[in-house]
């Protein structure tokens, strides 16, 4: 019974990160802003999805990173943090030296997220950014219940965090 409410509150705060609003704070450098249009997204059994050009961000993604956010520092900060979550569905859980790299390298993009998106200058909130990636990431049941186990394997450890220019 846990489990089940434990799932269905994870879900809803996922959800809930996909829904950016539609404030001016949402406008981008140049004038535009992100769509509110929800993506069509890759629905498949596979946790690592479809990755064509085998960049380690799923097509699906990849196309709504570059369609919704024309700053090429936006794109590289998001598509930073999209590999990584991807490498999060895929990791071995039961591999904690793996985890924890990681974790550490999933801090780093978020880092470089918030370094590169200034709300100062009508950029999207960064939170807002990578929780509408996170959220994308994990579009289904088995997508999900994988990044939740990534999570779990995490619990009882600790970060600190990033500084200066994480960005790759």
């Amino acid at each position: 019974m846990f489990k089940k409410i434990f799932m269905l509150v994870a879900v809803i705060i996922l959800l809930m990160g996909c829904n950016s609003g539609s404030s001016d704070s949402n406008t981008s450098q140049n004038g535009e802003k992100p769509s509110d249009e929800l993506p069509t997204l890759d629905r498949t059994d596979s946790l690592a999805g479809i990755d064509e050009n085998q960049n380690g961000i799923r097509d699906d993604i990849e196309k709504y990173i570059i369609e919704n956010y024309p700053d090429e520092v936006h794109k590289k900060a998001l598509f930073q943090f999209a590999k990584t979550m991807q490498e999060e569905l895929l990791v071995d859980v039961s591999d904690m030296i793996a985890v924890k790299k990681l974790s550490i390298k999933s801090s780093r993009a978020m880092h470089c997220i918030f370094l590169k998106f200034d709300v100062k200058k009508g950029d999207e909130n960064p939170s807002i950014a990578w929780k509408k990636i996170r959220s994308m990431t994990t579009n289904t049941k088995v997508r999900l219940q994988t990044y939740l186990k990534y999570n779990k394997a995490l619990d009882g450890t600790a970060l600190s965090l990033p500084r200066g220019d994480t960005c790759e």
